[in-house]
């Protein structure tokens, strides 16, 4: 529920207020991925990896992570507990890592991913935590890393449909 580096809840706590009052559960769940999703741009390169979820909203574009900060971010300030998982999307084009939010809803974690860029059902958790700070696709604690090349494939025979609107656990 509180805020955390990249998802700043209290500062997007009045927006949030305005945008989604009265709405709980899975409505306010679907509100919020689709406000986040018909509000932002996909732009591949267009954020740092230093920007958080008010960056991204004022900026309007961003790419997975930015969409799930600030989903995060709306949530967490709507007092729904909410964290950042990356996960394989079988389904992305090309294939990638990914990074989509989770709710706690009816006794459960819920899967919310605004960009709908692959099926919820498909996808296979990498790693949970508040933020991409506790998610990181690659850390190095000393020296220097050169990143040469990286293949991720993830496949499934038959892409299921998405119906945006039902709930998704990650299994």
């Amino acid at each position: 529920l509180r805020p955390s580096r990249y998802c700043e809840s209290d500062s997007l706590a009045p927006t949030a207020a305005a945008e989604f009052q009265g709405l709980e559960g899975v409505d306010l769940l679907d509100a919020v991925s689709s406000w986040v999703g018909t509000r932002l741009w996909y732009v591949s390169g267009s954020s740092l990896p230093t920007d958080g979820a008010v960056r991204t909203f004022l900026a309007r574009q961003g790419v997975c992570r930015d969409y799930a900060h600030l989903c995060v971010a709306l949530l967490r300030a709507r007092n729904v507990p909410a964290r950042l998982v990356s996960v394989y999307a079988p389904g992305l084009a090309p294939m990638d890592f990914h990074a989509v939010a989770e709710a706690y809803v009816d006794g459960a974690w819920h899967v919310v991913d605004a960009t709908t860029l692959a099926p919820r059902s498909t996808m296979v958790r990498i790693a949970t935590g508040r933020d991409a700070s506790d998610t990181a696709f690659l850390t190095t604690q000393r020296g220097g890393v050169d990143f040469h090349s990286l293949e991720v494939t993830a496949v499934v025979d038959e892409l299921p449909n998405d119906d945006v609107t039902a709930l998704v656990r990650l299994g």
